[in-house]
């Protein structure tokens, strides 16, 4: 079974964005995207780019989480 982060790095792929081009556009370090995909860190804006950025809803991406709070 994929974990969360290897699915959206798969759907990261299959739309041709990167963690990079997500954090040039949001003005963020590449490492806070990287956390984000990872679950090391929990940030409502850029989860909201990475599922923008392939099509999905968050809740799609990560559907462990609450997203009330994220």
């Amino acid at each position: 079974m994929l974990t969360t982060a290897v699915k959206i790095k798969i759907e990261l792929l299959k739309a041709g964005i990167t963690g990079a081009a997500i954090a040039r556009r949001l003005g963020v370090d590449r490492s806070a995207v990287s956390h984000t995909i990872a679950g090391r860190k929990r940030s409502a804006r850029i989860r909201r780019a990475i599922a923008e950025a392939v099509g999905q809803p968050v809740s799609e991406l990560w559907p462990e989480e609450d997203h009330r709070v994220a």
